[in-house]
């Protein structure tokens, strides 16, 4: 009989070893997860609150900063409001470079928004009320003023959301210009244009090529640099087109969003028009942002109930929008209940619903299958990473997932494949941090899934609830041939352990995930039941002879 056995042990050894090489042991489960109604701070995105500079910013340093305790208290309200859009205001500078105090109070605010952990829209014009004068310096100057920004802009683009085309007219928009060089909107010539263009061109060298320029209206983009549609592939290079995105201070107002959008009387809606469905296309990929100022009066209101307003940000795929302005509109959204919609839908919203981890034992396979539910994509870029972490030694281990989160729009399923040579059991996590290295590491600007239960805020991890063990194996990893002898294996009823003393022993069977499973005493050469177990990999520990090794066996 011992004879037999040893003969069974070596056709199994060469099955076993055959079986090894040929195939992969998948072991694999799958989590799925409830959604979250919270409204989130996540960075980029939802309510921005606004500021503006006051005439002392000039000359006084330390003066009409944004506070740390104002913005904290801005992002920690019910709001969780993550931008603030800062007016700087260079009135004092028509005839003259910036001064020192002035460009130091810039660096004091971009300091303070970096510890609140905000980002900022920023916007330099030289006027915030209509006037017969000319409403900004004359070109060099202004050209003068952008390359004075350079510098600081560069020092702090890990905080700057975008930088806003303002410089020419009122509010830095680009009309009652009142000025030879730049004209009036309405009556501009093609030198007039020229110059306009100019002051684009020298905003897209001054400023980080990671930020993008915003413009006021759809005819700025089109006739300085064409209407060429932004495709998947032309979207993120470093072109004037592929850096140049919009806000809108009069969305849902009437003739056609005060001219963001061309149309022909007052009351015509300009939803499907050539502007329109032009931002709508251009705003896949870069920000919308900006402001409503009034009630619309066609239509009994149609475009200014909340309704409607959720509709068309979502046309026009809304980033972020000010909460400050215009009041009544959001009394109104209030009042008819649509204002959380509007904060949970503003800019991105991931929801993860399901994942499954499948194991070869040296490595895995992971899929996720998520949602985007808000009104945009993400515009800047993100890593996606898979953080490993021991939960023994709690070291942690991140890897690259190969996808862009800019793409990430409506139904979203990733598939990868890891083999990483680690051993141990690992719990599994989803970590986004911002790109720059200087905010990698704050949580503040990590992205949050909405679900429930998976948020660490102290790690700004995303955990996945999977856990996976992972260990080399070979031969040796199912049988001692000096000490024990377990056959057969794979097997899906009974295994044979041949011990090579006639001792008792009390063995302890844990499954892949380290969880005890079976704890039983047995004896030499006794047949035992493996039923009840599921498919999958288990070790077996002796207790009472410490001297033995752990041995695994396959249950299929």
């Amino acid at each position: 009989m011992r004879f037999y056995n040893k003969m069974y042990f070596i056709r199994i050894s060469i099955s076993l070893l055959l079986f090894l090489v040929s195939q992969k042991i998948l072991i694999g489960q799958t989590v799925t997860y409830q959604s979250s109604t919270d409204i989130i701070a996540n960075p980029e995105r939802g309510l921005q609150k606004y500021s503006i500079t006051s005439n002392n910013y000039a000359t006084v340093s330390g003066t009409n900063n944004l506070s740390v305790e104002t913005l904290n208290s801005w992002k920690t309200s019910a709001d969780k409001v993550t931008v603030v859009f800062r007016y700087f205001l260079l009135d004092a500078f028509l005839d003259s470079d910036i001064n020192e105090t002035y460009l130091s109070n810039i660096q004091t605010d971009f300091d303070n928004v970096r510890t609140a952990g905000l980002k900022i829209i920023v916007r330099f014009s030289y006027s915030n009320a209509q006037g017969s004068t000319p409403q900004q310096p004359i070109k060099s100057q202004i050209l003068s003023h952008i390359s004075q920004l350079s510098t600081i802009l560069n020092n702090n683009k890990d905080i700057i959301f975008s930088h806003q085309a303002g410089f020419i007219g009122t509010w830095g928009e680009w009309y009652y210009t009142n000025s030879t060089e730049f004209g009036t909107d309405g009556n501009i010539t093609n030198t007039q244009w020229l110059n306009r263009k100019e002051i684009v061109d020298a905003m897209l060298v001054a400023t980080p090529q990671e930020i993008p320029i915003q413009v006021r209206y759809a005819g700025i983009k089109t006739t300085l640099y064409g209407n060429t549609l932004l495709t998947e592939q032309t979207a993120y290079l470093n072109t004037a087109n592929a850096r140049i995105g919009f806000f809108n201070d009069a969305f849902l107002n009437n003739y056609g969003d005060q001219g963001t959008y061309s149309v022909s009387d007052e009351c015509t809606n300009p939803v499907g028009t050539t502007d329109y469905n032009y931002v709508a296309n251009e705003t896949k990929y870069l920000p919308m942002t900006g402001e409503t100022n009034g009630f619309n009066p066609c239509n009994d209101g149609f475009r200014t109930s909340g309704d409607n307003a959720i509709y068309e940000m979502n046309l026009t795929n809304w980033t972020t929008i000010n909460r400050d302005y215009y009041t009544p509109f959001w009394d109104e959204v209030i009042i008819s209940n649509h204002y959380e919609d509007i904060l949970k839908g503003l800019g991105y919203r991931f929801v993860l619903n399901s994942s499954e981890v499948t194991s070869n034992n040296t490595g895995f396979e992971i899929n996720l299958n998520l949602t985007n539910v808000g009104f945009s994509r993400v515009f800047k870029k993100k890593n996606v990473y898979l953080v490993l972490k021991n939960i023994i030694t709690n070291a942690i281990t991140t890897e690259l997932i190969n996808t862009d989160i800019r793409t990430w729009e409506n139904s979203v399923s990733i598939n990868q494949s890891f083999d990483l040579g680690l051993e141990g059991t690992f719990e599994l996590y989803i970590w986004i941090p911002d790109n720059e290295t200087s905010l990698e590491n704050n949580s503040n600007y990590s992205i949050q899934f909405a679900n429930i239960n998976t948020w660490e805020p102290a790690t700004a991890y995303n955990n996945l609830l999977q856990t996976i063990s992972l260990k080399t194996l070979d031969l040796n990893s199912y049988s001692d041939s000096k000490k024990i002898l377990i056959y057969p294996n794979p097997a899906s009823d009974f295994i044979t352990i041949e011990l090579k003393n006639d001792n008792e022993e009390k063995i302890k069977i844990h499954n892949i995930y380290g969880q005890l499973v079976k704890e039983v005493s047995i004896s030499n050469n006794q047949r035992l039941n493996i039923t009840e177990l599921t498919n999958g990999i288990y070790t077996i520990s002796f207790q009472s002879n410490k001297s033995l090794p752990s041995i695994k066996f396959i249950k299929k």
